[in-house]
């Protein structure tokens, strides 16, 4: 009885964190949230880490990517720390994320791997790993965002040939936008609805100037080649927000504004949210 309590609290503030505008959309990811519940997760929920570890150097020979006759392998990585909506988040990016195929979503939790995490992610069947990052102060994602890239790294032969995407957990996703990830080769763009950070096609690519980030975009917006970033060696500084560390890791990967693909210029498949903290 108090697992059906928690679920059916966790899916109303879904509900309630969706626009009338987008009913449809939230009436299907609600759907696909009770397939994720009904899923079995191949991994057990209840390792460390180190176990985690031992799980991929055992299946190192068989990597998670996918040949070059099947679709692009999306890797998402997604910072959390413990708060009173972050359950309800991650109900919210599982449930987009349960029918997407060749996907892997990487959880980075600060400081330790909690118990309710785990649990609730031993419900989703998308393949994933939970791991942990020590960032103790200044932009706490992109601190998280680091551990998830020297984790990446340090399997190298394991994440590779496809998409990277960070996936914030305060961005709503339509399916279709999985399907758009999947056209970047180096690093592609599309727009994030009620974000402050756009940019205009009309038709020549022009973004938003700002005297801290020649790279304006928002963190939603941007996918990029799995091996341009490891390759990179580019680390995020705890110092910076989030639109100023992914403006200087596209700062890394391109040269100028005209080597960005734009993948859609006004598609509307993914959304900025806001939760009470």
């Amino acid at each position: 009885m108090r697992n059906i309590i928690n679920r059916i609290f966790l899916l109303s503030l879904f509900w309630v964190s969706c626009e009338c505008e987008q009913t449809k959309f939230c009436q299907e990811a609600l759907e696909n949230a009770r397939m994720c519940e009904a899923m079995a997760y191949p991994i057990n929920s209840n390792v460390k880490e180190a176990q985690v570890l031992k799980s991929i150097e055992s299946t190192e020979s068989t990597p998670v990517t996918v040949n070059k006759h099947q679709e692009k392998t999306l890797f998402l990585i997604t910072p959390t720390y413990t708060r009173g909506t972050q359950l309800a988040e991650l109900t919210i990016m599982a449930s987009s994320l349960a029918p997407v195929k060749n996907v892997v979503w990487i959880i980075v939790e600060q400081f330790r791997q909690s118990h309710h995490v785990t649990e609730f992610l031993s419900t989703c069947n998308t393949t994933h790993y939970h791991i942990v990052g020590k960032t103790r102060r200044g932009n706490l994602c992109n601190g998280l965002r680091n551990s998830a890239l020297e984790f990446m790294r340090r399997y190298r032969n394991v994440f590779k040939d496809g998409v990277i995407h960070f996936a914030n957990t305060d961005r709503v996703y339509s399916p279709s936008a999985f399907e758009e990830m999947r056209k970047v080769e180096h690093v592609g763009i599309w727009p994030t609805q009620r974000a402050r950070e756009r940019f205009t096609c009309n038709p020549k690519l022009t973004l938003q100037s700002s005297y801290y980030v020649k790279y304006r975009l928002n963190i939603g917006s941007v996918g990029l080649s799995i091996d341009a970033v490891l390759d990179s060696g580019y680390k995020f500084k705890i110092s910076e927000s989030d639109t100023q560390g992914l403006g200087g890791l596209i700062a890394e990967l391109v040269d100028d504004v005209e080597d960005l693909e734009v993948i859609s210029c006004d598609g509307r498949f993914v959304w900025y949210i806001r939760f009470q903290r």
